[in-house]
């Protein structure tokens, strides 16, 4: 297994703004020793310790290899940011480079690498590399911290090979390329021939002088060949085909260590909790939990209102790679320690898709994890991970008030609506115990194991990889490209700038640009500097708004100026659009106990119900609409003379719609 400590390289520890940088001089699995790099005193520390000053982004990890160092920054570009076909072209690489690995040999020789080359090439109908190719794919590999990224193409850092095609020809290829991706499969030539017969017919307006040359068919069927064979045959044949046709092949390891393999799913609790401040009926949360297989430890979870949704499996993972250390500070009564925080190696998925969303896909080639997605109508395949649920629900919530009866003879005198008196800060202490103290200490698999034993049994074992706050945010955020302008970046209304994006659009001018942002904060994106290879952070102007703000609210607002305030879409008008959001939401709650549980459930979606990214726990709808300063208020009257619509949208875990609606 990959160990992101190696002799030669070099950890800074910040302390306030004071750093100090160590060279590692020798690693094993449970101390570093390390080398002050001014005052040359040398000193160990523990591999744990410093586990955890990276995962609270005290300390980072600079390695020797500059290559890699460019790979591993916190800021560097993610694997998702790179072209379909230079990603098609770094997996396919990988395939053969993890064969190798999967068959641990003691050298790389020919002798040993060709029949390795052989049987994938077979398998994938790949025409084979020869071996020196891919002894040099190997070094790349190990260069890049065994990242994928280091399997990339390094195309861009070569000379000017772009087509001398005038910028007028470029949208009628456009056109083309999209024809030629009709699902009624049409040949390349009568692609280029609805090319032919566009430009000609503009041609017909134009003087002599002006005409346009016609691209010949091999400079059209080049332009295809740049699209992604998966895409194309998407567009052509469907998603079906085309997952069929390009699977990726991956052997089921033999699980000996912990982080080897994690399975993820989701479940909606049988349980009702209630707001923390009104007592309202807020619905049943939703629980998406990593549960490491070798030591059925849970490594990380999100509980909250969010449907199944790439944000909910982004928020999972990111809380299984965290540090667990706010666990002391809000829940102070529990005994045991929560010491499960890494990387797994491969995580076990159903057919959801979320879990097939490129969004997923493209973090976790990121971040080395293999994805393992079980064939459909089989849940034995991730059964782990389906006995928790199970157990989740007989050991924690049967006795608890506001339990959903499973048989209906059961509940013939029960409503959990009316009786369900958990509220959202009382469970989460209530699972946090349950995790930590008690499930995590009791014999599991038919009373085989200790989960917290096995974990502290192979911490010696197993190096744990761990990534700095700021990077693992930055992966799991999604790509976009925005337009950058005078003002800076503006997407879906909201405007970003910084001074560092002055100095950015100042030496570069203005242009496309590529931007990272989280769903759970449009308060800031990263945006990406081409020269440098790097992201760099810049805020919304309107903090006051933006801050905190999820994409799902942002949305709510945006219906609400269009379809309610029918006013021009700016940043006041929906700032004032999610003052009078809240104030139906206050008066709602104040007015009514019988409002349904469903429509409360959207709301408490809305108000981002649920655990935070610090650990901590939102649990009244009323904290959210108490904190919005800055914003200005509207007039008593102007809320009283609107007449509220139900909002619709589209959502399917694959993009940034929504299927549900705030019910005003």
């Amino acid at each position: 297994m990959y160990d992101n400590y190696k002799q030669g390289d070099f950890v800074t520890i910040s302390n306030g703004n004071a750093k100090s940088t160590f060279e590692i001089l020798g690693v094993d699995n449970s101390l570093l020793r390390l080398r002050d790099s001014f005052s040359l005193i040398e000193s160990t520390r523990a591999r744990v310790e410093l586990n955890e000053l990276i995962l609270v982004g005290i300390a980072n990890i600079q390695t020797k290899n500059i290559g890699e160092r460019e790979i591993s920054d916190s800021l560097s570009r993610s694997f998702s940011d790179y072209t379909e076909k230079n990603k098609a072209e770094a997996k396919r690489r990988y395939q053969y480079v993890l064969a190798v690995i999967d068959s641990n040999p003691k050298a790389y020789s020919d002798r040993i690498l060709q029949p390795v080359i052989d049987s994938v090439a077979v398998e994938n109908s790949d025409t084979p590399p020869s071996c020196r190719t891919l002894k040099r794919w190997l070094k790349a590999y190990a260069n890049a911290g065994n990242s994928i990224r280091g399997l990339l193409p390094a195309h861009e850092n070569k000379g000017n090979y772009e087509a001398k095609i005038h910028n007028e020809i470029e949208p009628y290829i456009q056109l083309a390329i999209d024809h030629f991706k009709n699902k009624t499969c049409p040949t390349i030539s009568s692609s280029h021939d609805y090319m032919e017969a566009l430009i000609e017919n503009d041609n017909s307006m134009r003087s002599s002088q002006d005409k346009l040359a016609v691209p010949s068919i091999p400079t059209l069927t080049s332009r295809i060949q740049e699209v992604a064979p998966k895409a194309l045959l998407e567009s052509r044949k469907g998603k079906r085909l085309a997952n069929v046709q390009f699977k990726q092949s991956k052997n089921v390891r033999e699980v000996k260590l912990i982080l080897q393999r994690a399975e993820i799913d989701h479940t909606q609790l049988d349980l009702f909790v209630v707001d923390d401040q009104t007592k309202m009926v807020l619905g049943r949360p939703w629980v998406t939990a990593l549960l490491d297989y070798k030591s059925k430890n849970i490594l990380g979870f999100y509980i909250g209102f969010e449907n199944p949704s790439y944000l909910s499996v982004a928020k999972a993972l990111q809380h299984a790679m965290s540090s667990k250390s706010y666990v002391k500070e809000l829940y102070p009564e529990i005994e045991n320690e929560w010491l499960c925080a890494g990387k797994p190696a491969v995580i076990a998925t159903d057919r959801g898709k979320e879990f097939r969303s490129i969004a997923f896909e493209e973090a976790c080639d990121d971040l080395n994890i293999i994805i393992q997605h079980n064939p459909a109508k089989h849940p034995w395949f991730k059964g782990s991970v389906e006995r928790y649920f199970s157990t989740l629900n007989k050991e924690l919530l049967s006795d608890k008030p506001g339990k959903v009866m499973t048989k209906i003879y059961d509940s013939i005198d029960y409503r959990p609506e009316k009786n369900g008196v958990i509220s959202m800060s009382a469970f989460m202490a209530i699972f946090h115990i349950w995790v930590i103290d008690i499930y995590q200490c009791k014999p599991r698999t038919r009373k085989n194991i200790i989960p917290k034993e096995v974990w502290k049994e192979d911490l010696s074992r197993v190096p744990i990889i761990v990534e700095s706050p700021e990077k693992l945010k930055l992966i799991l955020s999604e790509s976009f490209t925005a337009q950058l302008g005078s003002t800076g970046v503006i997407k879906d209304y909201i405007n970003y700038d910084s001074e560092e994006l002055v100095k950015y659009r100042s030496t570069y001018g203005f242009g496309k640009v590529t931007i990272k942002r989280s769903r759970d904060d449009l308060g800031e994106i990263y945006v990406f500097d081409d020269k440098a290879k790097k992201y760099f952070r810049v805020e919304a102007v309107k903090q006051a708004y933006a801050k905190g703000l999820s994409l799902f609210q942002h949305k709510i607002h945006l219906k609400f100026v269009k379809l309610q305030l029918k006013s021009k879409v700016d940043i006041e008008s929906i700032a004032r659009a999610k003052v009078l959001i809240m104030k139906v939401v206050e008066n709602e709650i104040n007015s009514s106990r019988d409002t349904k549980v469903t429509s409360m459930q959207r709301v408490a979606r809305y108000q981002n119900i649920g655990i935070q990214e610090n650990g901590e726990t939102n649990g009244s709808l009323l904290e959210y609409s108490n904190s919005n300063s800055g914003v200005p208020k509207p007039a008593k009257k102007e809320i009283e003379n609107i007449e509220y619509q139900p909002l619709t949208s589209k959502f399917d875990g694959l993009n940034n719609e929504f299927d549900d609606e705030l019910e005003l």
